[in-house]
């Protein structure tokens, strides 16, 4: 099944070190929103599509350029004085991938992240929390890590381990192959409501990533400014997109009827 999934660079473009953010959807869209907030602020600019047979038959049009539903975004290396450089990558989707494709997608994309010597993979994810749980104002961002050298990084900043749960979907697929393969790979998990987008969370994840990331400067203040906009603006999205897949569903349904009747 790996044969059907393709990568398709729309450009040569250096990967090497860079860090790579992987987004599919999660509880309160915030893998969704922390995706599409960094890729408006850093101005990224899409590089890369994958495309399965087993993929919604859909385009995502912006400015009326169609891609793909799962796209590879990225910026050039910004570096310091002292040589030192990141650049950032991100994978994002709309769509929840197939049980059955999980697996064969975690290992392309951690083959592809082998071909382009990408350092590290970070995906992001939301972990559901009641209103009464919520009532925390600065809930803790947690994390789980693939290798050793990984979990010494990320302990360096305001995060704290999990200590029991389960990382499901790609993310934890991915999280598991990267440590069978002794690949870097961490999942950062923000506490998040569960019944609507929540744009909150995704910025505690972007100001963690911001902070691993000296070179390059996100600024969530705005997304905290319009966090309701944002919210529905992405779930009105989502829906016109299940809506747009259903109406397909049903249409196809119906009885093929002759040319001439």
């Amino acid at each position: 099944m790996d044969d059907d999934i393709e990568i398709h660079m729309y450009e040569d473009v250096d990967l090497q070190n860079a860090m790579l953010i992987e987004s599919f959807p999660t509880v309160g869209l915030v893998s969704t929103i922390v995706a599409s907030y960094i890729v408006d602020a850093l101005k990224l600019r899409r590089v890369g599509a994958i495309m399965s047979k087993h993929f919604p038959p859909a385009a995502v049009v912006v400015d009326g350029q169609p891609s793909p539903p799962m796209r590879i975004y990225a910026g050039p290396k910004v570096c310091g004085p002292n040589n030192e450089c990141d650049q950032v990558v991100v994978l994002t989707s709309e769509f929840t991938v197939p049980d059955e494709m999980q697996l064969p997608l975690a290992r392309r994309i951690l083959d592809w992240a082998d071909e382009r010597k990408i350092k590290l993979i970070v995906s992001v994810e939301g972990t559901g929390v009641s209103d009464e749980e919520k009532q925390d104002e600065e809930p803790e961002v947690f994390y789980a890590c693939s290798t050793d050298a990984a979990c010494r990084f990320v302990e360096k900043f305001k995060a704290q381990p999990m200590k029991m749960g389960i990382v499901s979907g790609i993310s934890g697929v991915i999280l598991y192959l990267g440590q069978i393969r002794h690949r870097d790979v961490m999942c950062l998990l923000a506490p998040a409501h569960m019944q609507f987008p929540d744009a909150r969370a995704a910025a505690r994840l972007i100001r963690l990533i911001d902070d691993m990331l000296p070179m390059v400067e996100i600024d969530t203040r705005p997304l905290l400014d319009e966090a309701s906009k944002i919210e529905k603006n992405i779930q009105g999205a989502l829906e016109m997109m299940r809506r747009g897949l259903e109406s397909r569903k049903k249409v196809g349904a119906l009885p093929q009827a002759g040319m001439y009747g």
